[in-house]
């Protein structure tokens, strides 16, 4: 079972006609779905809620109890870098959070240290990277920095988080980690969709961003076409043992 976290336009694509409310100890969690893929809209169906206020662990429980092995997330990212140009692609190998106020674990109440040493599945990263060099898609790999959302960063933060990281997002984590700790592989591809305030010589708006993301979305639905096409093998990860080799006895 693969799962697609991102936007509404993908649903266009993978044409999933059955919806399914999935109650979950954390929350409740609204997938579309067949017997293979399912698709997570993190923002809702309306694009109505906010980074800060997303059920990440809803959302990452609810694909588990489906099944759910293999995970690719779709993220809209400012660049921190000058040669990282807005219409481009990033694929995460670390990240860095500086978020505040979010429900980030499943465990709470047993000890268990997840190593995220490699955050993201190396195999899923090897295959998308596969993916973007067949259809000759321009892309670089980097750090990924979070923040909380849901305004944009300042001049001073952006300064800060440069010498940091190359992308700035609000929704990777701790989506990343609660993958992890459910032992589903995670993998984000990240779409560039303008420079970060204070790299740009323009103020940042959200016009901006949308319409780069129109852009950008039939290279994003090839991609994901090919993602949930691709012939996966038997998963042979860091990823299926994380609780095992981090839980306290």
């Amino acid at each position: 079972m693969i799962a697609i976290i991102g936007g509404t336009g993908i649903n266009k694509m993978l044409k999933l006609e059955r919806e399914e409310k999935i109650t979950t100890p954390y929350g409740k969690a609204k997938v579309m779905r067949d017997d293979n893929i399912v698709l997570l809209l993190r923002h809702g169906e309306k694009h109505n809620i906010p980074p800060h206020k997303i059920n990440f662990r809803a959302n990452i429980y609810a694909l588990k109890m489906l099944g759910v092995e293999r995970i690719l997330a779709i993220n809209s990212v400012g660049s921190l870098k000058e040669d990282i140009p807005p219409g481009s692609f990033l694929i995460p190998n670390d990240f860095m959070e500086f978020t505040k106020k979010r429900e980030e674990t499943f465990y709470n109440k047993r000890v268990v240290h997840i190593d995220l040493t490699h955050p993201f599945c190396p195999e899923l990263t090897n295959i998308l990277k596969e993916i973007l060099d067949k259809n000759k898609f321009e892309y670089k790999e980097g750090i990924y920095i979070c923040t909380e959302g849901p305004r944009f960063e300042t001049k001073a933060e952006i300064r800060f988080y440069k010498t940091l990281g190359d992308v700035v997002g609000m929704t990777l984590y701790p989506e990343v980690v609660l993958a992890r700790e459910l032992e589903m592989c995670y993998v984000s591809l990240c779409n560039i969709t303008n420079y970060a305030c204070g790299i740009s010589k323009n103020i940042l708006t959200v016009e901006e961003v949308f319409e780069t993301l129109k852009e950008m979305e039939e290279k994003i639905l090839k991609i994901v076409d090919d993602f949930v096409n691709y012939k996966f093998p038997k998963r042979s990860c860091i990823c299926k043992d994380a609780v095992k080799l981090g839980e306290i006895k």
